[in-house]
């Protein structure tokens, strides 16, 4: 095995062991949701296990993405594209360890709503994505069908609605500063893979004429 292979792995494996780790969390919320009476009835009880399944379900595929996806054809190099998709990526997370006070009934469900709409558009896209799955500014495959036929990044998109669930659920002002710093990020991360992309690939021209839309068609 040569060192860009042990490289690879080596960049693969901390991803999908601590997407495997918070699904054994998630795992865990879904048996009590289930069978231990730990949930709120009526439709919220379907809304949050929605969510639950979701969220279990997205980290077991891009845990499973980043252990069989290709192997890069082409880096963008420099290390502020990588610091952007490092902190882009795992931001998020911090929400979790914000104060939390408990939200309204209304909150519950808008802000579980637009987490578990985001969630599954995010398994849709990935889904589409396969083996051309990235965190880092890289070029696998050029996947242009599916959801990449209406917007270039709904992985993107995806994680917007989420945030904005998470921030329903916990309304904060460090929750809105995070979540304004992670659009900054995400939307950095975009560019930096069109640039990696438009390099490698030279039917992405036609691709960007044919789908204008980064996120959202005839908006942006």
């Amino acid at each position: 095995m040569n060192g860009a292979v042990l490289y690879d792995l080596a960049m693969r494996l901390p991803l999908a062991v601590l997407m495997l780790f918070n699904a054994l969390f998630v795992g865990r919320d879904i048996y009590a949701h289930l069978f231990l009476g730990r949930a709120p009835t009526g439709l919220m009880y379907g809304t949050t296990l929605a969510a639950l399944l979701a969220t279990e379900a997205y980290l077991l595929l891009v845990a499973t993405l980043t252990l069989v996806r290709h192997r890069p054809v082409r880096k963008l190099g420099g290390v502020v594209p990588r610091v952007a998709a490092l902190v882009g990526g795992l931001l998020p997370a911090s929400l979790a360890w914000l104060p939390k006070i408990p939200p309204t009934p209304e909150r519950q469900m808008i802000g579980t709503l637009l987490l578990t709409a985001g969630l599954a558009i995010s398994l849709i896209s990935l889904g589409w994505l396969g083996k051309s799955f990235s965190v880092m500014p890289e070029a696998r495959r050029l996947v242009t069908s599916g959801p990449y036929r209406f917007v270039r990044h709904p992985v993107y998109l995806a994680s917007f609605i989420q945030g904005a669930g998470v921030f329903v659920l916990y309304p904060s002002l460090a929750a809105a500063l995070i979540y304004t710093v992670e659009a900054v990020l995400q939307v950095l991360r975009m560019r930096y893979e069109e640039r990696v992309l438009r390099e490698t690939f030279p039917e992405y021209e036609d691709y960007t004429r044919q789908t204008s839309a980064r996120l959202v068609p005839g908006i942006y």
